[in-house]
């Protein structure tokens, strides 16, 4: 495989040395690319993380002058130390958004490769889900963050021939929005013809991917960032400018796009996710033309939070497990049963749950977790190979289980695998990191919701975008309540690829930059 890669990378990093913009931008096109896998030395690498170490060397190369006056500026600054340039004696210094949460995760992440035996697995989890979206979190910032004059140093925006003069998360944005349509659009044609599709999802589509969900984790939080950015072109064009701007179609035809491939992948959770953080984007609408309710937006959202941090306890230990509404109509059963997760996905991720919260009261796992990559490991003991399912919503089905025949048991078996993590974003994090990494995760959260709630209140430009990129992170978030919308190599990329655009916001908002 290394062979048939040599000519591309070979390619990318030349493009990489003449237009550093463009090659950032290719990997957030190609973001599925993680499928392409290869070995380097005995040590596996994927062809989106190559793509990513090599722009961060590019760059790093290209720039290390300014990055060693950067460094030096910062001890000289912390230790008080006089600066022996007189051009750098009135320079500002700005500092990386979430750059205490960097260092804070990248220590805690390293802690549960120990825990874990720094075995192979967790090294290349560390990799590729912590180390490498950190460094492309760092690429756009330098390589699309806003411009800084010339009394102003900063330890992330560095100079760049190739920045671009227009706003600076459009390069970002329209890389996006072309793979999230090339990506839908190849699902929309494997359900028309069938071509690619797995066997044993199929009705469901998968796209480039392995299974149905992945679309939705990947489509989902970019459907809500185009959408913000779409609005905020209605909002500084006028409609003549409208038609004919290319861009505005193209992002509405990938909207659409993505919504449908969703539909077609029948992915529920980003489904609801989306229709959730649509409704905040309704009432942002409704906020900014009354803004004496904003309180509404953030209690709305904060509500939103709360209740998915703690989701797997209220679906445990408050809903009734065995009681079911009964309508007279059967959707509205459907949608009910949906909703309190007593379907049968519902039901195995509560039976996942279970077995995570018994696991996590032993040996101090609730402390440090399980390591990374240790999950499959620790909770085989734990582990119950199916649940009791009840098909027929039967009212007595509780005794029948216990007093019933074994024909009526062996009926409502259902068997249940071992999965990778647990199936809630809140216990996936504190499975792999500990209580640490789950609080340290929840923080980086609640920052995100700060930045982007202060910035809609307090600007008058960009505030589509940023409730867009609020919107994706909503989505993340509901999906996440079960699912894994973060411990995969395009999600975990792409969800710092939304930090660094919230981050970049928020630069371009600063006064001290331009």
């Amino acid at each position: 495989m290394i062979l048939y890669l040599i000519p591309f990378l070979i390619a990318y990093s030349l493009l990489a040395w003449r237009r550093l913009d463009w090659a950032v931008m290719f990997i957030l096109v190609a973001l599925p690319s993680y499928m392409i896998r290869f070995v380097v030395l005995g040590i596996p690498f994927t062809a989106l993380e190559t793509m990513i170490l090599i722009a961060f060397t590019v760059w790093a190369i290209k720039n290390y002058q300014d990055i060693i006056v950067r460094i030096k500026f910062r001890i000289n600054s912390k230790f008080k130390i006089p600066s022996n340039s007189a051009g750098r004696q009135n320079l500002k210094l700005i500092r990386y958004p979430f750059d205490y949460e960097i260092i804070a995760l990248l220590i805690v992440s390293w802690i549960a490769i120990a825990v874990a035996g720094f075995s192979d697995a967790a090294l290349g989890v560390w990799k590729a889900y912590f180390f490498e979206p950190i460094l492309l979190y760092i690429l756009i910032i330098n390589v699309f963050g806003p411009k800084r004059d010339d009394e102003t140093i900063s330890l992330s925006v560095s100079a760049d021939s190739h920045r671009s003069t227009e706003a600076p998360y459009r390069g970002v944005f329209m890389a996006l929005a072309i793979g999230a349509f090339w990506i839908s659009g190849l699902a929309i044609v494997e359900r028309l013809t069938g071509w690619n599709a797995v066997e044993a999802f199929w009705p469901r589509v998968t796209g480039p991917f392995l299974y149905p969900n992945a679309l939705g984790l990947y489509l989902g939080p970019i459907v809500l960032l185009l959408i913000g950015w779409l609005l905020d072109q209605f909002r500084i064009s006028n409609f003549e400018f409208r038609m004919k701007n290319l861009s505005f179609y193209f992002l509405l035809l990938t909207i659409l796009t993505s919504v449908l491939a969703i539909f077609f992948a029948s992915s529920e959770g980003a489904l609801v996710g989306i229709l959730i953080a649509g409704f905040i984007l309704g009432l942002f609408l409704f906020i900014n033309k009354k803004p004496k309710f904003k309180w509404l937006l953030s209690g709305t959202i904060t509500i939103i939070f709360g209740f998915v941090v703690f989701s797997s306890l209220f679906f445990l230990f408050v809903v009734p497990e065995y009681k079911y509404f009964n309508f007279s109509c059967s959707s509205l059963n459907y949608l009910s049963d949906k909703a309190m997760l007593k379907d049968m996905s519902g039901e195995i991720r509560k039976q996942q749950w279970r077995e995570t919260l018994k696991m996590m009261k032993d040996d101090y796992r609730w402390l440090l977790g399980t390591g990374l990559s240790g999950y499959q490991a620790t909770i085989k003991p734990y582990h119950q190979e199916g649940i009791f399912f009840n098909f027929s919503r039967d009212k007595d089905f509780r005794q029948k289980i216990v007093w019933w025949n074994e024909e009526y048991k062996a009926k409502h078996w259902q068997p249940v695998e071992i999965y990778m993590y647990p199936h809630n974003i809140m216990l996936n994090f504190w499975t792999e990191l500990g209580i640490w990494g789950m609080l340290l995760f929840t923080w980086i959260i609640i920052k995100c919701c700060i930045i982007g709630l202060k910035a809609v209140f307090n600007r008058e430009s960009n505030k589509f975008i940023i409730i867009g990129v609020l919107g994706a992170m909503v989505v993340i978030f509901v999906h996440g309540l079960v699912d894994v919308p973060y411990f995969k190599n395009d999600l975990s990329v792409m969800f710092w690829v939304f930090i660094a655009l919230l981050s970049q916001l928020s630069l371009s908002g600063n006064k001290q930059t331009n």
